[in-house]
C-alpha cells in the first residue's frame, strides 16, 4: 500500500467517524501540528503521541460541524504526501460559518504516520470561534 493510499484511507475513516482507524496508522511518537499559531481555533496546537492525537479528534468533534471536507489532490515524494483540498462548516458554539482551502502534509516512517502538518486560512476558520464583541476587540 502506498503512502497516498494510506492517507486516502485515513480521510475515508474520518468521513465514517472511525477515529480508531486513523490512530492505528500513527507511529507511537507521532507529532501532529494543527494551526499551532492560533489561540482562537480550539484544535490549534501541537499534539505528540497517539493519546494526544485522539484528544485532537475529540476537540474536532466537540467544536466543528463540517458541511464539506474535500481532499482534492495528492502529491507523493519519498516518505511525504501532500494533500490539497478544502473544507467548510460552522463552529458548534457560535454556529458561525467558515470555509478554507488547506494543505495537509503527512510524513511517514516505516509505513506509519510520524508527522502531520495542517496549513489553512487560519483567520477564516478562527473567525467562526470569535463573537462580534471579541472580533471588535481584536
Amino acid at each position: 500500500m502506498s503512502n497516498t493510499e494510506i492517507v486516502k484511507g485515513m480521510y475515508e475513516a474520518f468521513g465514517r467517524g472511525d477515529i480508531e482507524g486513523i490512530l492505528n496508522k500513527l507511529a507511537d511518537d507521532v507529532e501532529w501540528l494543527s494551526s499551532p499559531e492560533s489561540k482562537t481555533i480550539p484544535t490549534g496546537g501541537t499534539f505528540r503521541g497517539r493519546a494526544a492525537v485522539a484528544n485532537f479528534f475529540q476537540k474536532v468533534a466537540d467544536n466543528f460541524e463540517f458541511e464539506a471536507f474535500m481532499p482534492e489532490r495528492y502529491i507523493e515524494q519519498g516518505d511525504t504526501v501532500v494533500a490539497l483540498g478544502s473544507y467548510s462548516g460552522r463552529s458548534k458554539t457560535l454556529k458561525k460559518k467558515f470555509s478554507s482551502p488547506w494543505a495537509m502534509v503527512f510524513t511517514f516512517r516505516g509505513g506509519k504516520l510520524a508527522r502531520f502538518e495542517e496549513h489553512l486560512d487560519t483567520e477564516a476558520v478562527a473567525s467562526a470561534f470569535v463573537s462580534g464583541a471579541q472580533a471588535a476587540r481584536n
